[in-house]
């Protein structure tokens, strides 16, 4: 449905990928379409200015289930004023010393997760992405453990600490060496990436001009895992309860990544949702009404470290702002817990008739509800799918991302939608 608008934007060409993240740059687009830019967003909505190779433009107002890549639970842009808290908050900015909402907002996070975590004496720093906060955990594993590759499964950011195949231009190869990935459920995959030997005695891993003295030395410092997009609840518990023996086994820290969970499938994500206890979780997204900033939890012998030997340290992290919010919202949910969480709550009966609708259609959908993928046998059909998509209206790529702005009527239209492209 084109729409006009009067506010009058300059592009730029100067933009590479025409986006700061290559979720944004890489979105499909409609037929004929060369690029795309956001114009407006709010709530479940955004304007897009789309350009065509023949050179006429198109403002289409879209249904959005992306929520620009940053899962925040209430919407885009929400309207401060109808937001749990003062907008003052936004004008905070730090001063010599760390800054009482952040203390405010640690003490929060202390008391949602005592009893999700290996101990009860827990401590947490802020950061501004997940991706920062990702890459001082394992920072820490390496530190308490003396040694240098890392196991795990998922996605955790763009630090060197994650090189992996095929996206690896530019990081040092020991830094893809040093990544031993392995895929959610593989067990004997996650065994060999922490022992990093098999049973014979002989590497698992290759690692060029690295000669480790003895066998432990081999060892990974920590297992790092993201719960990934699946229907099998029972599978997903199963496979996190056997990531915490392998890390009691090997005595090392088991890292939850719940940057896109935390918040998302509960109130202490997916600690609370399948009944694991980390050693550190690192949270983001739906943290915040705003984004732009993160997290890690953890045993506060772990997390303490920051303070001391380890350095991570960044400009903004932290920032008073987005800390602000951030409390105030975790505040609140934690007071709306029937509202927006369980099968009763928003996130769940929004996500759970999308996903019904799409598959009853013939569209592949899995996940939990409140995080779902649609699957398709190619990228290639996949792209072409979201693109048809996007020229009845709506936004729809990967993942879909359920939030308080959503409706109903939103998922009737998306279906629409799914049907006049058939």
């Amino acid at each position: 449905m084109p729409t006009s608008i009067s506010r009058k934007v300059v592009p730029s060409i100067h933009l590479a990928g025409d986006a700061s993240t290559q979720s944004r740059g890489r979105r499909p687009l409609p037929a004929g379409a060369v690029r795309g830019m956001t114009i407006a967003a709010r709530g479940a909505h955004e304007t897009v200015r789309f350009e065509y190779a023949g050179g006429h433009r198109k403002h289409i107002k879209l249904l959005s289930w992306v929520a620009g890549q940053a899962g925040l639970l209430f919407g885009a842009s929400p309207d401060l004023a109808r937001l749990p808290f003062d907008i003052q908050l936004l004008r905070e900015t730090h001063g010599a010393y760390g800054h009482a909402v952040e203390h405010d907002l640690a003490n929060m996070l202390v008391s949602i997760f005592d009893g999700y975590l290996t101990s009860p004496d827990i401590a947490c720093r802020f950061f501004q992405s997940g991706g920062e906060a990702c890459s001082a955990a394992v920072r820490i594993a390496r530190a308490i453990t003396g040694r240098d590759a890392i196991a795990t499964s998922g996605y955790h950011g763009a630090a060197t600490d994650f090189a992996h195949k095929p996206g690896w231009a530019g990081y040092p190869r020991a830094n893809l060496d040093l990544h031993r990935r392995f895929e959610f459920g593989d067990s004997e995959a996650m065994r060999l990436a922490v022992r990093g030997y098999r049973d014979d005695g002989s590497p698992a891993f290759y690692m060029p001009g690295y000669d480790y003295p003895t066998a432990v030395d081999r060892q990974a410092a920590c297992v790092m895992v993201e719960v990934p997009a699946w229907d099998n609840e029972t599978a997903i518990s199963a496979f996190l309860g056997e990531c915490r023996l392998i890390a009691d086994t090997y005595e090392i820290p088991l890292i939850i990544d719940d940057v896109v969970c935390g918040f998302r499938l509960a109130l202490a994500g997916s600690c609370e949702r399948y009944g694991v206890k980390a050693d550190m979780i690192v949270l983001g997204k739906s943290m915040s009404a705003i984004g732009c900033v993160s997290a890690i939890i953890g045993r506060a012998d772990l997390i303490d470290r920051l303070g001391k030997d380890v350095f991570y340290s960044t400009t903004f992290g932290g920032s008073p702002g987005p800390c602000g919010v951030a409390a105030a919202t975790v505040r609140w949910l934690s007071s709306h817990c029937a509202e927006v969480y369980g099968q009763a709550g928003h996130l769940q009966t929004i996500g759970r008739v999308l996903k019904a609708g799409l598959n009853e259609r013939g569209v592949k959908c899995v996940g939990q509800p409140e995080r779902s993928v649609v699957v398709f046998d190619t990228d290639e059909e996949w792209l072409a799918w979201c693109s048809r998509m996007i020229e009845q209206g709506v936004m729809i790529h990967r993942p879909q991302f359920p939030t308080m702005a959503h409706t109903l009527a939103d998922v009737e239209q998306t279906l629409r939608a799914v049907e006049a492209i058939r």
